[in-house]
């Protein structure tokens, strides 16, 4: 599970009425946990209380990885997205790369994953229209340094601006956009595999 729920610095989560993980701080996730296959049903709180922010029934099929991303404000909380996750090993000397928007602030983005310094005026996106509470599917990408760039629809001028980031052969992640709990936009990568 991921925390991007922007007003809450940690959440717990519940399987079935049990608690699987007591303190998730924003930004993160719990990495992978092992839960029986079939209807789950989860819960999302605020750490030590028992404030209900999320309250869903997911079905987790036999043999696959899911990410949760508890998402939106706690005042204004929604389902939680729930992801499936392609673990599978990318071609050789690749990277897989999975972009999610969960910053309720921002709303639909333009994606730029490019080698660090270009100039988004010489580029198309390489998504359009990411939508908030939405993810792409993965992409293979040569390893490598990119840098992962999020803009208002239709506008060159980055929202959101990683950096430079090195990605080795064999990596599947996860970028999840997210507001920045002290104002403006911030993103964690999740390590889905090495």
């Amino acid at each position: 599970m991921v925390n991007a729920v922007p007003d809450e610095s940690n959440l717990a989560l519940l399987v079935d009425g049990t608690s699987v993980a007591g303190t998730v701080a924003y930004g993160t996730s719990t990495g992978y946990m092992k839960v029986s296959s079939g209807s789950r049903h989860v819960q999302v709180e605020r750490s030590g209380a028992t404030n209900v922010i999320i309250d869903q029934n997911i079905t987790v099929p036999s043999g696959t990885d899911t990410t949760i991303v508890a998402e939106n404000f706690s005042s204004n909380p929604s389902s939680a997205l729930v992801l499936t996750d392609d673990n599978s090993a990318p071609s050789s000397g690749n990277f897989k790369l999975r972009i999610v928007n969960v910053a309720p602030s921002l709303g639909p983005v333009d994606v730029y994953v490019v080698t660090p310094g270009t100039d988004l005026n010489t580029v198309s996106a390489t998504v359009s229209n990411l939508a908030f509470g939405s993810s792409t599917g993965y992409q293979s990408l040569a390893a490598g340094a990119y840098e992962i760039e999020l803009t208002n629809l239709g506008e060159k001028f980055p929202v959101l601006d990683t950096g430079s980031q090195t990605f080795s052969s064999g990596q599947v992640r996860t970028f999840v956009g997210l507001n920045a709990q002290s104002g403006g936009f911030t993103d964690s990568i999740l390590q889905d595999v090495n």
